[in-house]
């Protein structure tokens, strides 16, 4: 029996080392939540001492800011174990959970057995983990970045500072839903970033419906735009239609020369971007939409909204973000760049080797290309598809483009002439290109906007003298 006893003893001894040696805290009520015991590792994580809460019921020591929950109390609420992540007054982060032990004759809680985990190590490194992901997705996101732009320095084949400024601004506007105005001259290259935005985007595996404002006519804008129900109106399909906008639906929308929308719609389109809905033509049932829009106009938006030719409201409302593509005057720099491209894709479509010589290259960069860069390439397939010799030669380039840089030529090269030699210079060129073009005198006189005798004077003055002038 003694030895029973001792061996007793040495268990209950030896279990006690156990428990004031586990490195979690332990923490042991009975099933009335009575403190009766916690170990050295409890003490350590929580900064609690023992004499603080041995004997004292967890709901009280809840009540007095001792601990602001207990696992204890919620273990036998619910008579199941409870695990939660707690965060103690020390500041430290705990992994708490605490299981019950029932009475085996009634049944009952008997006690709650709690561990205390220290995890603020853990959670730092999750933190730490979190910040190096997310630099880690900035860096790719800037490697994206970059890597679109020089793909899209090839399609725009540009060295212009300003178009840099511009892709990179259209790549960082793309990653977000607001809509977008891009203004320019006729030719500037509108319609090819509003493309680069939209596949820029989330949206790009998403349709990319383009609307031409000025180009559908008013009286069937709206249906094409809107869609309409079967017999909405005389000729309209028995089956119905959707809209541009109802087709563009997870996609974007590129409304081409806004600026020429009738007021009418104007106010419908505004309604579809402030309620993100849209109601066909004869029906009565809204239709929910999921729509980027991007807009471009080659008009001067400030005197639209001065003559109240477009309405302020929408105008702010497509004006999120904008920005001015330049004409290409301004930025000669990427004339031989442009040209270099175009020639190029012609050699490709065409499988030949042709190339401007460098002389024909000199001359159009004095050109001032009103049409801008949609003109630049049509004067290089142009002069690509008449040329005869695979070096594409100055008399190759449309007439008009040769006299519109000879006259350049004249001022540019004035330093050794007089007044009145670059002025009969010009004007040499001027009516000989009209004589030209025209082929009579009563043409010319009418495109100049002079009198026929003064170009038959002047002519004779300048001898100029085409054999099919009258």
């Amino acid at each position: 029996m003694e030895k029973l006893r001792k061996h007793i003893l040495k268990f209950a001894k030896d279990l006690e080392a156990i428990i004031e040696n586990t490195y979690d805290g332990l923490y042991i009520t009975d099933g009335d939540a009575n403190t009766l015991m916690i170990n050295q590792a409890y003490e350590r994580i929580a900064g609690i001492k023992r004499e603080e809460v041995l004997g004292k019921n967890m709901r009280d020591l809840v009540a007095s800011g001792v601990i602001d929950r207990s696992v204890s109390v919620e273990v036998i609420d619910k008579k199941k174990p409870v695990t939660i992540m707690q965060e103690l007054r020390n500041g430290k982060k705990v992994l708490v959970t605490g299981s019950p032990v029932f009475d085996e004759d009634e049944g009952a809680i008997a006690l709650v057995v709690t561990n205390v985990r220290d995890i603020t190590e853990l959670m730092e490194l999750k933190d730490k983990l979190h910040e190096r992901t997310l630099e880690a997705n900035r860096y790719l996101a800037e490697l994206d970045k970059i890597k679109i732009l020089q793909q899209q320095k090839i399609k725009f084949a540009t060295k212009s500072k300003k178009i840099f400024e511009i892709l990179e601004l259209a790549i960082k506007a793309a990653q977000f839903d607001s809509n977008i105005l891009i203004m320019g001259e006729s030719g500037v290259g509108k319609g090819l970033m509003t493309r680069l935005i939209h596949e820029s985007s989330s949206r790009k595996d998403q349709p990319f419906i383009v609307i031409n404002c000025a180009g559908i006519p008013e009286d069937l804008f709206e249906s094409e735009l809107f869609g309409y129900d079967p017999g909405a109106f005389s000729g309209a399909s028995t089956k119905g239609k959707k809209g541009l906008l109802e087709v563009a639906d997870k996609g974007s929308v590129f409304l081409d020369e806004i600026g020429d929308m009738s007021l009418r719609l104007q106010s419908k389109l505004l309604r579809v971007i402030e309620e993100k809905e849209m109601t066909r033509l004869g029906s009565t049932k809204t239709v929910k939409l999921n729509i980027r829009i991007i807009s471009a106009t080659n008009q001067d938006m400030p005197i639209l909204l001065e003559h109240k030719k477009f309405r302020q409201d929408l105008y702010f409302r497509l004006n999120t973000i904008s920005f001015i593509i330049p004409p290409l005057r301004e930025r000669t720099e990427d004339i031989i760049p442009l040209i270099q491209y175009f020639t190029e894709r012609l050699n490709e479509r065409y499988n030949m080797k042709k190339h401007f010589n460098p002389q024909t290259t000199q001359l159009l960069m004095f050109y001032p290309f009103p049409g801008n860069v949609r003109e630049l390439s049509n004067i290089i397939e142009q002069a690509f598809l008449i040329s005869k010799n695979d070096l594409i030669e100055v008399e190759d380039l449309p007439l008009h483009v040769r006299g519109a840089v000879d006259s350049q030529r004249i001022l540019i090269d004035s330093e050794n002439r007089s007044y009145n030699e670059i002025v009969n210079l010009m004007e040499y060129r001027v009516l000989k290109n009209a004589i030209d073009k025209y082929g009579s005198t009563h043409k010319v006189a009418k495109n100049l906007k002079i009198s026929q005798s003064t170009i038959v004077r002047k002519m004779k003055k300048l001898n100029v003298r085409p054999s099919d002038a009258d």
